[in-house]
């Protein structure tokens, strides 16, 4: 695991000083802890830190090819390189190297761009092909490995995160108002914008390259629906154990100690049930926790059951309100705006897990692969809802739109709420407003009016692109499973993944999200992924053969984060004084009477506004940060 960058002038007589990548790269040292190295080429320029996972003593970075025509920078894993190292060296390629690295280069050799079509993991890396004159960079097929770039008439420049392109001394720090409208709206910047003008997201799947001094993009992988005819789902949950029980083996594959995250989730606790299998010795477990007021969140009780029945080595760290202090941290590692929440307990546990290991399994991606997430079961009932007669429906919005919110900080309230709100919107305007934090109309009264004239769309078109989902999925639950794929699996979850961890610099694998389990999924019937009101039905079965039942049908939590009562509490003054009139006014953005009205109402208990809250303390914490 690596952070990399690469500066490429197009001018051929304007070289590159050592010291301008050196200052980028040195922006990614927590991603690297353990080597740097550095590619110069007159006017081509690549630097990167390495996290020594595989192959300790001559993995270092850059490595070429035979006759050094090729160089490569490389953050990731390519979990199948044993198998093409085999293929390539039948072909007649030297090695000299143990590190997965190599055989990206040599493959690239033989089969330019193609090579992306032969490679099975996570990755972002970038090739120069000096015979070529081209600079060759691709992102993994669903995201899981970050790549940023911008470009001018003069430069091109490329970076594993946005503050070592920041670290570029030409490059101008302007807010994209657009990314701005769109932030908090989702709670993060959706692909292939930033928050910053003119610096973009490589979106999953796609390739870059640059040659005199043109850039293209293209893709070359996408996701499908299509659904294999319906068969035995005995045969199914086989075919799935067999996939993914070879998918874990694949990632445990390492030269440093290893660990999984587990909740007690089904899809953690299935990560850990399959590592137990392929492992001759106790595998390392960790999980997070809560106490007293916050115990409603805490999920132990559930992680022991698995860690005990698999006699794991099990530890656990409690998380209190008192956050105040990483909260800067945290900001910092994202580089733009970013409110999920549970990025918290993610900084909190990946820094304790650090301690023992340097790579954990996390069983991330099975809620949107599955059929998981309660919004999906609402958007399927919301079609039944559509039917009852208008009246009733009104007279239900007006009765639920009145409840109070919880004081134990459960969700229900606000769900049932954003239910009888959605309900009778077309399918895509209906999802959108599911996962929408501030909508349009909020997001009117939140901007001032010069702020709204420089946003170029309103958010609520920023699922269009994927209205062709319902066409071409069979059902409503794949169209829904393929949006978020697209945006929120790969824009909040797995960027806030990558980036909690490697901030402690501990890689994080994520089995669920290894493209052939994500297209095994594709090719199951929807109505075996949702059946009746039980979400993740085929996996649950799966699960049952492996995991207690206690742990598979309860209610799962996930790395949630008790703010709505922190902010009532512990937290009250410091929300009081971030959010104040003059923080609020201090960028010029915001209308300070809407903030207001919305902290009194959270703090008042008549709404639960902690999403709203937490977007805007980030951003205002992160104005003051990268902006004033």
């Amino acid at each position: 695991m690596c952070g990399i960058c690469g500066i490429i002038n197009y001018s051929q007589t304007q070289y590159i000083e050592k010291s301008a990548i050196n200052k980028m790269c040195e922006q990614l040292k927590s991603r690297g802890p353990d080597a740097e190295g550095y590619y110069i080429n007159k006017n081509i320029a690549f630097g990167m830190r390495r996290l020594k996972i595989i192959d300790l003593e001559t993995g270092d970075q850059p490595i070429f090819n035979e006759d050094k025509s090729i160089c490569i920078i490389f953050n990731g894993e390519i979990y199948n390189f044993k198998g093409l190292k085999q293929e390539l060296k039948q072909k007649g390629h030297h090695f000299i190297t143990g590190s997965d690295t190599e055989a990206i280069v040599h493959l690239y050799e033989d089969l330019g761009e193609n090579c992306l079509n032969k490679l099975r993991g996570m990755f972002a890396f970038a090739i120069w092909d000096e015979k070529d004159k081209k600079l060759f960079i691709a992102r993994d097929r669903l995201g899981i490995k970050p790549l940023y770039y911008t470009f001018s008439q003069d430069y091109f420049i490329f970076a594993s995160e946005i503050k070592s392109i920041l670290a570029f001394p030409y490059i101008k720090k302007e807010i994209d108002f657009t990314a701005m409208s769109d932030y908090f709206t989702f709670l993060y910047v959706p692909a292939p914008r930033t928050i910053f003008k003119d610096i973009y997201k490589l979106l999953p799947g796609h390739y870059l390259i640059v040659k005199d001094g043109k850039v293209e993009v293209g893709k070359y992988w996408d996701l499908k629906f299509e659904e294999k005819p319906l068969k035995d789902e005995n045969e199914y949950i086989e075919e799935f154990l067999d996939l993914f029980e070879e998918t874990v083996r694949l990632h445990l594959i390492s030269d440093v100690p290893l660990g999984a995250f587990l909740s007690g989730g089904t899809d953690s606790s299935l990560v850990v049930a399959m590592m137990s299998r392929q492992s001759n010795k106790h595998v390392e477990t960790f999980s997070i926790g809560y106490e007293r007021k916050d115990k409603y969140f805490d999920e132990r009780k559930y992680s022991r059951i698995v860690a005990e029945k698999f006699d794991t080595n099990h530890h656990e760290f409690i998380i209190k309100p008192d956050i105040e202090e990483v909260i800067e941290d945290i900001i910092s590692y994202f580089d733009e705006p970013f409110a999920d929440a549970s990025a918290i307990p993610n900084y909190l546990l990946s820094a304790e897990t650090r301690k023992f290991v340097t790579v954990s399994l996390s069983g991330l991606g099975g809620d949107e692969l599955c059929g998981g997430y309660e919004r999906y079961l609402g958007c399927l009932l919301a079609e039944k809802y559509r039917a009852l007669p208008r009246f009733l429906t009104d007279n239900l919005k007006t009765l639920i739109n009145r409840l109070p919110d919880s004081s134990t900080g459960r969700h229900f309230n606000e769900r049932i709420k954003r239910f009888v709100n959605s309900a009778n919107y077309p399918f895509i305007q209906r999802y959108f407003q599911i996962m929408a934090s501030f909508d349009e109309e909020e997001k009117r009264r939140l901007f001032v009016p010069e702020v709204q004239k420089l946003v170029e769309r309103p958010s609520d078109g920023i699922f269009d692109q994927y209205s062709s989902a319902r066409k071409d999925s069979a059902s409503l639950l794949n169209a829904m499973s393929f949006i978020d794929l697209k945006t929120y699996l790969v824009d909040d979850l797995l960027t806030l993944t990558d980036r909690m961890s490697m901030a402690h610099s501990l890689e994080t694998r994520v089995p669920f999200v290894d493209h052939k389990i994500v297209e095994f999924f594709a090719s199951i019937p929807a109505t075996l992924k949702v059946k009746g009101l039980t979400k993740k039905y085929l996996l649950k079965k799966a699960a049952e053969r492996l995991i207690p039942k206690e742990v598979i049908y309860r209610k799962k939590m996930g790395f949630s984060v008790p703010l709505v009562l922190w902010f009532r509490n512990g937290m009250r003054e410091y929300v009081n004084n971030i959010l104040s009139q003059t923080n609020v006014e201090k960028p010029g953005y915001f209308n300070h009477s809407f903030i207001s009205k919305i902290k009194e109402s959270h703090m008042n208990m008549k709404a639960n506004f902690d999403e709203k809250l937490w977007a805007l303390i980030n951003f205002i914490k992160w104005h003051e940060k990268y902006m004033e």
